[in-house]
């Protein structure tokens, strides 16, 4: 069964992708006209269907986190070819965003590998944040609310960002929550606690090197760690979350100076209100009404560690940019998820979790599907 599963994501991609002709151009054209934007479409019609018949309530938890990938992944590459920007990994302007993220991508480009393979690489790795996310919400609150948060976070219109280099920080930022809510699990061993706590660290660093606003999700592993009274592993994690920086710093990359550079680097018109309000509106579009509903639900999800991480990243990245007068919405990514966790949570506090909200999933990626198709190139 999965691997049939594997061999029509493998010829979905080489769809996508294309390969350079006999004649020495480029691959196959993507774009606004690939099967007339019907590719979401179609992804967001399967997960949805599934989701009505109640399929991931029902598969076994290891099949679900592979199909979880699979769909999120599809979907992902389906919006970034309906806008057409699996033709370019785009540019990162300089100062705008850590130097590693540039360096990935002159990595990518030097290796021979076209630009569309390079988009591919970044969006399949971006759709790792939600089985992690789902491993993460399953340790602290419980299976079925995890089962039921899937669909959510398959088909969040978030994907729109997917070919970003920020996904990279996506999947990183999304490990470190699920390791720091695996390892302060009760029951653990201490000395299993203590190293997954460091890995917990290692993948923040990591984190903060492709996108500066991940390094903000340590508030929700400091709170999961409040939560189990587990103080040890914050330590633990501070300890591994310098080693990547120190190595990135012994490379030639200042993490601490490139911040500062990309703050001072703006207009110096400073636009506050239009800033301000510009970025609500890129924030719902990206959430969806799925974001609303989890905001509603803030006070009664055990889940609201993960709320907390995302929110302080997103407003910490939504000041910087007021403040350097340039909102970038790709460097929210790395949060983004964390913010719809509630999304089915308890009607009343310590109650069971709502059923997945179709409606809502739906309306979020049918508006997906047209954002994607209006921004078309």
């Amino acid at each position: 069964m999965w691997w049939v599963a594997l061999l029509l994501a493998a010829v979905g991609s080489w769809w996508l992708v294309g390969t350079p002709d006999a004649a020495g151009g480029g691959g196959r054209r993507t774009g606004a006209i690939w099967f007339f934007g019907l590719g979401p479409v179609v992804v967001a019609a399967i997960v949805l269907a599934g989701a009505y018949r109640r399929v991931h309530e029902r598969l076994r938890w290891p099949l679900l986190l592979i199909a979880a990938y699979l769909a999120s992944a599809a979907w992902t590459l389906t919006l970034a070819a309906t806008r057409g920007t699996l033709e370019t990994t785009g540019d990162v302007p300089p100062g705008s965003a850590p130097p590693l993220t540039g360096r990935v991508l002159d990595a990518l480009a030097g290796s021979g590998v076209n630009e569309a393979l390079a988009a591919m690489l970044l969006c399949s790795a971006g759709a790792l944040a939600t089985p992690l996310v789902a491993v993460a919400v399953r340790s602290v609150s419980d299976e079925l609310s995890a089962r039921r948060l899937v669909p959510v976070l398959t088909l969040a219109a978030y994907a729109l960002l997917g070919d970003n280099v920020e996904a990279i920080a996506l999947a990183l930022g999304a490990g470190m929550l699920a390791v720091a809510a695996v390892a302060s699990e009760p029951g653990r061993p201490g000395l299993a606690r203590l190293g997954l706590a460091v890995l917990c660290g290692l993948l923040l660093g990591a984190a903060a090197l492709f996108g500066y606003s991940a390094i903000l999700l340590a508030a929700g592993a400091v709170c999961v760690f409040f939560v189990r009274r587990r103080p040890l592993l914050n330590i633990a994690t501070g300890l591994g979350f310098f080693v990547p920086l120190l190595a990135a710093q012994s490379a030639g990359l200042d993490w601490t100076e490139d911040l500062g550079a990309a703050l001072q680097t703006g207009t110096g018109e400073h636009l506050y209100t239009e800033g301000l309000v510009a970025a609500v509106v890129v924030l719902l579009i990206l959430g969806g009404p799925a974001l609303v509903a989890s905001l509603r639900s803030m006070r009664t999800t055990p889940a609201w560690p993960f709320l907390v991480a995302g929110g302080a990243a997103v407003m910490a990245s939504v000041v910087a940019g007021l403040v350097s007068d340039r909102l970038e919405p790709g460097a929210w990514l790395p949060a983004l998820p964390w913010l719809l966790v509630a999304g089915i949570a308890p009607a009343r506090q310590g109650g069971p979790s709502v059923p997945t909200p179709l409606g809502l999933v739906a309306v979020g990626a049918g508006a997906a599907c047209v954002v994607a198709l209006l921004v078309a190139r």
